[in-house]
């Protein structure tokens, strides 16, 4: 039967819609009692002060604009952050780099349809549509942000606590204790955070990761044009996609939000465009990475691989 991950939490009088996952006796089959209860009271038992903190909270202004906003976040090389209201002192939500897949086609079919040249990209960290340089929107960030509800917790919350609304689908957590220039947050737990800190505590369950997998897989070709991957991304509101071989449907590269973010923060000297094939698009974006930031195109595992040796690569 579907198994609820929690009741979800509220903040400032929105709620965070609680992922639903729907998991039969036999996938749990070779997962057993004795082995999950240990890890569940540990989660229970550990304050989330016992995770490292990596960094200051860092937080964007509703009055920016997206272009700015992304760029900022590109730069510091975040996934998602809170955003503060005029004032400064109050968090209205948070903005996440999912929102960049939806703003970047906005921009560019908003280029093609005013009869710029369909073959627009980015050069030199700017945003090219068609033959002339796309310009900053009027909105702000405040729409996206207070559509992604932020919560923060106690300094005395456990690290389940954190893992239930991370499993909501939010990518951040605050935790309360800091300063008003930081929204009231001592510090931002994310995902890769609870991550890396649960990780040697999961490391030996007997499970295999085609029990924990979600089918079927969402991909494009390697022949398909980028904007379809970030289209495909938009649509499903996902981080991101496989890209597979035309021909065989192997897997070749993997694509996500934080390509989509170095739209807004690259120093390359080619130009990169949305009906580029989606290889072509990131043999020339990868190659432009700065910061030492390159990164192995694609692991793969296999559906009978252990949880712990997906977990050591």
């Amino acid at each position: 039967p579907p198994l609820p991950c929690s009741t979800p939490p509220t903040q400032g009088g929105s709620v965070l819609p609680a992922r639903t996952m729907s998991m039969s006796s036999g996938q749990l089959k070779r997962v057993s009692t004795a082995e999950l209860i240990p890890i569940g009271d540990y989660l229970k038992s550990t304050p989330v002060t016992e995770i490292p903190k990596e960094r200051d909270p860092f937080l964007l202004r509703e009055d920016m604009e997206p272009g700015t906003a992304f760029k900022k976040m590109g730069a510091e090389w975040v996934r998602a952050c809170p955003v503060l209201d005029l004032t400064g002192s109050e968090i209205i939500g948070s903005l996440d780099l999912r929102e960049t897949s939806k703003y970047v086609i906005a921009a560019y079919k908003s280029g093609v349809s005013n009869g710029k040249s369909p073959t627009g990209g980015r050069r030199r960290g700017s945003l090219v549509f068609g033959n002339a340089e796309w310009k900053e929107q009027a909105t702000t960030i405040a729409e996206m942000a207070r559509k992604r509800p932020f919560v923060a917790v106690e300094p005395d919350a456990s690290v389940f606590d954190i893992a239930v609304i991370l499993s909501g689908g939010s990518h951040i957590v605050g935790v309360k204790g800091g300063p008003p220039e930081t929204g009231g947050l001592s510090t931002i737990i994310t995902q890769a955070m609870l991550f890396n800190f649960c990780a040697p505590k999961i490391m030996d369950l007997k499970v295999d990761v085609g029990q924990m997998m979600s089918s079927p897989a969402v991909c494009v070709k390697t022949t398909d044009p980028a904007l379809k991957a970030f289209e495909t991304m938009a649509s499903k509101n996902i981080s991101a996609v496989a890209v597979v071989d035309s021909s065989d449907g192997a897997i070749v590269h993997h694509t996500s939000t934080s390509d989509i973010k170095m739209l807004f923060n690259g120093d390359d000297t080619e130009e990169m465009k949305m009906m580029d094939t989606i290889e072509e698009f990131l043999v020339k974006l990868r190659a432009s990475q700065t910061r030492g930031k390159t990164k192995i195109p694609v692991s793969t595992c296999q559906k009978t691989d252990t949880l712990g040796s997906v977990l050591r690569r």
